[in-house]
């Protein structure tokens, strides 16, 4: 099959990164906790950098233990490379050609402003945006949509831009969880039958205060995923939603998970299989905060057996998934006809977004 693409096109895969070793944390949590789209402080435009120093400062020993458990460093870049690796390969495979993919990080390296001149070099003329957050908030994809467009103003590109707001619902992506939690549910060591397992869904959490003031669309779309996947491959078990990941002593999102694992203690429910589903690889939040922190805790609640099901990481069906709509952006951009938006309020949501020029075609 020839080549599909006309414009010198490349795939741009967004996601928040972490550090690449324990003198990062420090400076990664600074980048964090000074991007107001993540975590808007007390009059930010003055307090936002100060606060954000502190407050990594003072996490800084206790957050590089929970790195020191994963080797040194977060995975998510080697995760994130190989799913743009992957993508590439299954688009070739397919006829598109060898685009090249590339990949920027919010709060650490490959950052957005070295990815872009590296974008620039290569003369790429077009760039389908695909971020590696499958649910929209203003607080990740805004975010990293925000750093894209304000480096392209900064360095005056005018390179073409297609972006993928979601893809929460993407049946490739809904059946990719569904293997994941199938081989969770695999073995023996369950103390009842598979369909007796309760499943629970971990997404990570967001301020109250953010989603009341954005209305921001994340966690009807946390529920549909979980629904999805739920009813269309687990009728039978029971599940529960829950949200890990809060901060400070704000109201989050919730249930906590910690306080979902609380719940089935004392009513004695037994088998738990936790699904991280708002994450796409495994990183911090995967491998510590579920690992060695919630499950720990549930044994110690004396929940009989409880355990986490894969991420996805580089999961065949994940791959297609980013296959399949990079493909139909691809092809609709060639044919030069519009592709409908994966949901059509987000251009009216993204106003809120700081820089809404940019184009969601």
């Amino acid at each position: 099959m020839g080549e599909k693409t006309q414009k010198k096109t490349g795939l741009l895969l967004l996601n928040m990164g972490g550090p690449d070793s324990l003198d990062a944390v420090q400076p990664f949590l600074f980048n964090l906790f000074s991007d107001p789209d993540i975590i808007k402080l007390p009059l930010s435009a003055v307090f936002q950098k100060p606060l954000a120093y502190r407050i990594s400062t003072k996490r800084e020993k206790e957050a590089q233990a929970n790195y020191a458990i994963m080797g040194g460093a977060s995975p998510i870049l080697k995760y994130s490379l190989g799913q743009a690796e992957l993508l590439a390969q299954a688009l070739n495979d397919r006829g598109y050609g060898k685009l090249p993919a590339y990949v920027a990080m919010r709060y650490w390296h490959p950052f957005t402003d070295k990815v872009l001149n590296q974008i620039l070099a290569d003369k790429i003329e077009r760039l389908v945006v695909i971020p590696l957050y499958p649910h929209f908030s203003f607080t990740t994809t805004g975010s990293s949509l925000n750093e894209l467009r304000r480096v392209m103003t900064e360095k005056k590109v005018a390179i073409e831009l297609d972006v993928v707001p979601c893809y929460y619902d993407h049946p490739k992506y809904i059946k990719a969880l569904a293997e994941n939690i199938e081989s969770g549910l695999s073995g023996n060591e369950w103390g009842c039958k598979r369909d007796e397992v309760t499943l629970v869904y971990s997404a990570h959490s967001l301020p109250m205060r953010h989603i009341k003031s954005t209305q921001d669309p994340y966690p009807d779309q946390i529920y549909e995923t979980v629904k999805q996947v739920s009813e269309q491959y687990f009728p039978d078990n029971p599940w529960e939603l829950a949200y890990q990941s809060q901060v400070g002593k704000m109201p989050w999102l919730g249930p906590s998970t910690e306080g979902i694992l609380h719940y089935f203690s004392g009513v004695e429910q037994d088998n738990l299989l936790m699904i991280a589903v708002s994450f796409v690889s495994d990183h911090v939040e995967t491998l510590v905060e579920i690992d060695q922190e919630y499950i720990p805790l549930a044994n110690e609640l004396e929940i009989q057996y409880c355990k986490r099901a894969p991420a996805l990481n580089v999961n065949a069906s994940f791959i297609e998934a980013l296959a399949d709509i990079a493909a139909d952006r691809l092809d609709a951009l060639n044919d030069n006809t519009p592709l409908p938006t994966v949901v059509p309020e987000f251009k009216s949501l993204l106003k809120n977004v700081r820089h809404p020029s940019l184009s969601l075609t």
